[in-house]
């Protein structure tokens, strides 16, 4: 666990410590300028009797404009008007200058020079869904700990929201480039999760960083979406070392618990079961099914536009169970035929179904959800949204339709450890 996760206001992260110096000392500076023109001294080259502070503040900004703006040197008044105004003169163009250097050096300088203050940092490798999820719940829980966000595309839709909503350090690059690995001081870092859309990159990834960081063995959290890939490498010395995921899974485990068992003991028949999308959801829908509910259900629907050959990469692995009987039926779920035979199945099976809208687009899934339910008002049906969608929420409030979001499920099931 984290020790450093508290109940306090977030630190700034020490790579945004020489802004927050350097507007301070600004804001100090202008406010001699200010003093100084406020205080009776006058300017060679420039007339501010009977100016007003408008003009005044206007003309201390001045002072820090590079070779511009030239008001002239400070004469008569008060000493310490005088002292003021020198004072701003000398300071405002340094300060100036100091930013200037700092951008250029930042924009030209090595990434290890960029990155040299990380210690007890967390880096997330990818800047989708999992990573914004994964930073809104670190500083949701308080955590001051620096997040560092590794991307190939550094114009990605999300950046922007993970560099100001949730202040974390963008670094654009390959999570497996060697240079990009040596610059973000991973022997200093405190956790690592691989949350690319790239399951073979984010266990690459982890091979290459237990290289260089042995010590962050048991700390490195890998996404794997393709369950058969998962279980494929699951015997391989990183996925032994490092801690491996999928995100659908988490998601599936919390559905059939919290949703599907408490329907299947409430009736006294196996019920009838339809997987409307058959993709790495769907398909993991049906592993925790085999893997928690065997006896609650007996028979399986699966339809897909590509059923027929997602069902073929299941039946490799994890495999059909013998408990129930299973039909495949390739389609577009949004085609009025397509369930005129579901119909049929539903009429020979003589109960009510379970109905599990788990497609990737969450407009077709409300959408086929409303239909099964005006065609079986007694279905029990269950629509899948990736984000919180009070639309969603409210048109299958009023239809009878239970809606969960990914989201939700996926922020629910990810381990306190991680944080």
């Amino acid at each position: 666990m984290d020790t450093s996760v508290a109940t306090h206001a977030p630190e700034t992260p020490s790579l945004w410590r020489p802004f927050a110096w350097r507007g301070l000392a600004f804001a100090v500076v202008y406010l001699l300028g200010v003093a100084g023109l406020s205080s009776g001294v006058g300017v060679r080259g420039l007339d501010l009797a009977g100016s007003g502070f408008a003009e005044r503040a206007y003309y201390a900004l001045g002072l820090f404009v590079l070779g511009g703006l030239d008001i002239g040197t400070p004469v008569g008044g008060p000493l310490y008007g005088r002292v003021l105004l020198w004072t701003a003169y000398f300071v405002a163009p340094i300060i100036t200058a100091s930013a200037l250097i700092e951008t250029a050096a930042r924009l030209i300088r090595p990434l290890s020079f960029r990155l040299r203050p990380l210690d007890g940092h967390v880096v997330v490798a990818g800047a989708g869904r999992l990573a914004r999820l994964y930073a809104r719940k670190l500083r949701d829980r308080g955590s001051r700990r620096t997040l560092v966000v590794v991307d190939r595309d550094p114009s990605h839709p999300s950046v922007v929201q993970l560099r100001d909503l949730y202040r974390a350090v963008i670094v654009g690059g390959d999570i497996t480039s060697d240079d990009v690995l040596r610059g973000l001081r991973l022997d200093r870092a405190h956790r690592v999760l691989l949350i690319t859309d790239d399951d073979f990159a984010n266990l690459d990834a982890a091979a290459k960083i237990l290289k260089i960081a042995p010590d962050l063995g048991g700390r490195i959290v890998a996404h794997v979406s393709d369950l058969g890939f998962m279980r494929e490498t699951a015997g391989s010395s990183v996925a032994r070392v490092c801690e491996t995921f999928n995100g659908h899974e988490f998601a599936a485990v919390n559905l059939v618990r919290e949703h599907l068992l408490r329907r299947f003991h409430s009736t006294p028949h196996r019920d009838l079961v339809i997987l409307a999308g058959f993709g790495r959801f769907g398909q993991t829908v049906l592993h925790q099914l085999q893997q928690h509910a065997l006896g609650s259900f007996g028979h399986v629907v699966i339809i897909d536009e590509d059923a027929a050959m997602n069902a073929r990469i299941f039946g490799e692995e994890p495999g059909f169970s013998d408990d129930y009987e299973h039909a495949v039926v390739d389609g577009d779920l949004l085609d009025p035929e397509l369930w005129l035979r579901i119909g049929e199945v539903v009429r020979a099976h003589g109960h009510d179904p379970v109905v599990v809208m788990g497609s990737g687009n969450d407009s077709t899934n409300l959408h086929v959800a409303l239909m099964v339910r005006r065609r079986h008002p007694d279905a029990y049906v269950i629509v899948r949204t990736f984000g919180a969608s009070p639309f969603t929420a409210e048109v299958a409030q009023e239809a009878g339709v239970h809606a969960f979001n990914l989201r939700q499920l996926l922020g629910a099931s990810m381990p306190e450890t991680w944080f």
